[in-house]
């Protein structure tokens, strides 16, 4: 088992309220008393914005980067931009992992915190891999909070939460160098939509595509529900062979308030249409270790299958309306 000296986390993002995104109060702090909980020994690098609160926090080595502030990504229909914090996600979550020096790291928002260390050892616990579109040196554990298997009642590939991300350094650096993004000009709005009266790209998309793209340029999505079989199956061989996709109970995160409770991404329709941790697990079985056995019941795929039934699929008549009117 990898020992938590040998882990440094970077809690990345604003200590308080910064530039209009609100924070909960106290919410970093508690990140990290969770982090000297959990993991006792591991190295805290808190990378951050400038003129921050810091008085009071726990933290190893402090990194401050200037904030390359929003970026535009797609506008609204009278034509006013739509601004998004891809680059200051990119930029906190780089600067930090630049100074890590131990074999493990974590990714994990200063919004979020720990509730316990299992992603350590879930990290070792599949170690068969597949060869196709295997280019990470060992696993990645990620949440599956926004990790969704179905959008707009349809399903959809590579749309991998940036929540959470714990394995080797070298890995998550692999994954988070990136360049920023530069605005999208106005006159890029509609092909960016993924066709007429489709859907952009998420941005939990664009983080991953951007990502492949530096190993596999050929892989693209036109749009969010770019479902073709053949992107699909990629989609599903890349995180057989490069990743290991749990909940937040099964991996050990606890989320603030923003993303839990009545929040929508926690009610029964939102964590219905996210990857399911023995979703991650048949990808397992098929890509990897065919012997593998899921330990999971009948019942409980068929209790998943009839709550989607309820509340993910009857969305995709909305959906095609909207698409067949453009």
């Amino acid at each position: 088992m990898t020992r938590f000296e040998d882990i440094t986390v970077v809690v990345q993002g604003p200590v308080q309220t910064f530039q209009d995104r609100e924070q909960e109060a106290g919410i970093t702090q508690k990140c990290l008393e969770s982090v000297r909980t959990y993991l006792p020994g591991a190295t805290v690098i808190l990378s951050t914005w400038p003129d921050q609160e810091l008085d009071g926090l726990d933290y190893d080595e402090l990194v401050i980067s200037p904030d390359p502030g929003p970026n535009i990504r797609n506008f609204h229909k009278d034509g006013s931009p739509q601004y998004y914090n891809n680059n200051r996600q990119i930029v906190s979550t780089l600067a930090g992992l630049k100074q890590v020096k131990t074999p493990y790291a974590i990714k994990l928002r200063s919004d979020n915190f720990l509730t316990g260390n299992a992603f350590v050892a879930l990290q070792q616990q599949f170690p068969e891999r597949g060869e196709s579109l295997r280019f990470l040196r060992e696993r990645v554990v990620v949440s599956n909070v926004f990790t969704r298997r179905y959008a707009k009642g349809f399903q959809v590939a590579f749309h991998l939460s940036d929540f959470f991300y714990y394995g080797l350094t070298e890995d998550l650096l692999r994954i988070w160098d990136l360049q920023l993004l530069e605005d999208l000009p106005l006159s890029q709005a509609a092909s960016n939509r993924g066709g007429p009266g489709g859907f952009p790209i998420d941005c939990t998309q664009m983080f991953w595509l951007r990502t492949l793209n530096k190993v596999y340029p050929d892989i693209r999505l036109t749009g969010l529900l770019d479902n073709r079989p053949e992107v699909l199956a990629q989609s599903d061989q890349c995180y057989a062979n490069n990743l290991v996709i749990g909940s937040p109970e099964d991996i050990g995160l606890g989320l603030c308030q923003k993303f839990s409770g009545n929040a929508r991404i926690a009610r029964t329709k939102g964590k219905c249409a996210q990857w399911q941790f023995f979703e991650w697990k048949d990808l397992y079985r098929r890509y990897c270790q065919p012997d593998y056995r899921p330990d999971v019941t009948a019942l409980h795929r068929l209790k998943l299958f009839l709550t989607r039934l309820i509340h993910v699929f009857p969305t995709r008549l909305e959906t095609s309306v909207r698409l067949r009117k453009g």
